[in-house]
């Protein structure tokens, strides 16, 4: 079968939508998920090592994985970066571009050529082919073009990484966006045909490598779709 990425014949691996790291804090004592079904006719599941399908070969996974990797210690604080808190607000500095932004591309990309039903309402229409293109050349593109809003979740003063939701679409000042929830962040990934452009591209990752993070008690959700509203507040931050 071909590739997802490469289109190349090959023998495929058995591959993560969202990276295996952004499970480890919802596994059992045995290594295992639980998997809660939106179908009422089917029971919940247990896998051993999070969602995953035949998608990538060897090659492109590895390839993937290196962003994966760099995220994964920027999550964990394993790099260095510049830290600067404004009330609710965030300020982060010092992040690699092309790393952190071809991390979040990948997310989206694999979301939405994902045949899994988890991830049914990612529906990227021509942007899965133009996503494809910048992964297999490692080019994060442009800022203005599939940026990411980030929301910290906090629990009782700790972060929330408990939970992994259904991506799930909202919409925003004339802009598409999924909503991911892993890691302790819900992630709002913009799909636009046009630059995003002020007010909204104050927050989302720039090519200096400054992003802001919006905080919020998870504790407060009633609907995570509701966070939505709250994009645009982020739009209006101070300027970098």
């Amino acid at each position: 079968m071909p590739c997802a990425l490469c289109l190349q014949e090959a023998e495929l691996r058995r591959s993560h939508v969202i990276p295996e790291f952004l499970y480890e804090t919802l596994y059992d004592e045995k290594h295992r998920l639980q998997v809660l079904s939106i179908i009422p006719e089917q029971a919940n599941w247990r896998e051993q090592k999070g969602l995953r399908e035949r998608l990538l070969c060897d090659a492109c996974e590895q390839k993937l994985s290196v962003w994966e990797r760099y995220a994964s210690l920027v999550l964990k604080g394993g790099v260095s970066l510049t830290v600067r808190q404004e009330g609710n607000i965030v300020h982060i500095s010092d992040l690699d571009y092309r790393q952190f932004k071809l991390f979040q591309l990948s997310v989206l990309w694999r979301a939405g050529v994902s045949s899994l039903q988890f991830f049914e309402n990612v529906q990227l229409g021509k942007h899965a082919e133009a996503l494809r293109q910048l992964l297999l050349a490692g080019d994060p593109g442009s800022p203005e073009r599939y940026g990411c809003f980030m929301f910290g979740l906090k629990h009782e003063a700790g972060v929330f990484t408990g939970l992994i939701m259904q991506p799930g679409k909202v919409r925003l000042s004339g802009h598409i966006a999924y909503r991911f929830v892993f890691g302790g962040f819900l992630w709002a990934m913009f799909v636009s045909s046009h630059d995003l452009g002020a007010p909204l591209n104050q927050c989302t990752l720039s090519a200096a490598g400054n992003m802001a993070i919006l905080l919020r008690n998870a504790t407060d959700m009633e609907n995570l779709v509701s966070f939505s509203a709250e994009l645009d507040q982020m739009g209006r931050a101070p300027s970098r």
